[in-house]
């Protein structure tokens, strides 16, 4: 096995163990299971989302058992006029949610109660101006929803943010048609690193291509249901940027190589795939590590940084994990009373940090980042340490 694909197995296999001390107080709801949550938001806007079903017929699927075109789910997070009759969307659908509880940790269906989100189905979005555009790229076996306290952090900051299954590498995706479509680990694994991060950067274009279509008042959804009022005017896309966890940050770094719309990138604890190793980038992009030890992320990104030409910075997040860059910093160890892993792997893959400070660290940082190259809006925190984040620190 080569140092890049053991990297990235490695990175699949990781969702399997993990968790960390002290992440927040567990809750039991009537029904006897535990309840598990994310911190509300900290921005004045509120939330609305929806999800999208597209399909691209000009592209078939590599990774499908049967032949059949590419298709896709994304989940739009966007600012809200109002939310009042609206309902709170799920962390994912009870579907997922199960198949993700059997398959990613062995556990009986129904004993976790999994977060009820801030963002609510079909809200009427706010257009009275248009609001920059986010992509999100999930890691190797993860889901559109695993970055949720991120993604609505932006959201609720005036950010239009659009998560993307990945379909057949994410580890589940339920389309309209109550389809489970579930990540075929033999087909993603023929491949090589590079022509999978190349599949989920056509992804992200089809995503573009199909806001662009939004924005003009075109239906993407392959079903043609009714997009949320007032979406279609609230999308500014001449500001578009992305980040991404893990092979979801592999994603983000090739995207922008190959689709100048997207104008600055962040990448959390991801390796490099793909032409950008070598081409590099010219616009703005955020690398940040965890304390993982991994010499093949660290040698990747060696590699990257003499090609980066534009305004670039490295920071690490102390006492860390590799997925202590998702919402399972919070959610494994509020329930570690069903799940059960080992102390050992908890402290390496969610490291032994303040987990709730952890995120609150990300989310400034990357909202911060956004801030400053899609709105142009001055920031201090890449100046140097701040004594609100200690555990943020300077790289390079």
């Amino acid at each position: 096995m080569t140092p890049r694909r053991a990297f990235s197995a490695l990175l699949a296999v990781g969702l399997l163990a993990a968790a960390a001390p002290g992440a927040g107080a567990v809750t039991a709801p009537p029904d006897g299971r535990v309840r598990l949550t994310l911190p509300a938001p900290s921005g004045p806007y509120r939330i609305g989302t929806t999800t999208l079903h597209l399909v691209d017929a000009a592209r078939p699927d590599p990774w499908a058992p049967t032949p059949r075109a590419r298709e896709l789910k994304v989940q739009l997070w966007y600012p809200a006029t109002r939310t009042a009759g609206h309902l709170a969307a799920p962390w994912l659908s009870p579907a997922e949610e199960a198949h993700l509880e059997s398959d990613y940790f062995g556990i009986p269906n129904g004993r976790l109660a999994w977060p009820v989100t801030d963002g609510h189905e079909g809200a009427p979005a706010d257009h009275g101006v248009r609001h920059p555009v986010v992509l999100y790229s999930h890691g190797s076996r993860a889901d559109r929803s695993f970055d949720t306290a991120l993604v609505e952090e932006l959201a609720a900051h005036g950010y239009v943010v659009a998560t993307i299954d990945h379909t057949f590498d994410a580890g589940e995706v339920e389309f309209p048609d109550g389809r489970l479509e579930v990540r075929n680990t033999t087909a993603v694994h023929a491949m090589s690193d590079a022509d999978v991060v190349g599949v989920r950067a056509a992804d992200t274009r089809l995503v573009l291509d199909r806001l662009a279509g939004l924005a003009t008042g075109t239906d993407p959804d392959a079903e043609h249901r009714p997009v949320p009022c007032g979406l279609a005017a609230a999308l500014d896309l001449s500001a578009v940027g992305m980040f991404g966890h893990s092979m979801g940050g592999a994603t983000t770094l090739q995207a922008m190589h190959d689709d100048p719309r997207i104008r600055a990138g962040a990448t959390l604890d991801g390796p490099v795939f793909g032409t950008v190793a070598t081409d590099g980038l010219t616009r703005p992009v955020l690398l940040m590590s965890s304390a993982w030890a991994s010499p093949a992320r660290d040698a990747m990104w060696n590699t990257l940084w003499p090609e980066l030409t534009g305004w670039r910075r490295q920071l690490n997040l102390e006492n860390s994990g590799h997925l202590s860059y998702s919402d399972l910093e919070l959610l494994i160890p509020q329930g570690q009373s069903v799940i059960h892993w080992p102390a050992d792997q908890l402290d390496h893959f969610l490291g032994t940090g303040n987990g709730p400070h952890a995120i609150a660290a990300q989310r400034a940082y990357l909202l911060a980042y956004f801030d400053l190259h899609l709105r142009n809006q001055p920031t201090t925190l890449f100046n140097g340490p701040s004594p609100a984040y200690p555990e943020i620190t300077f790289t390079r």
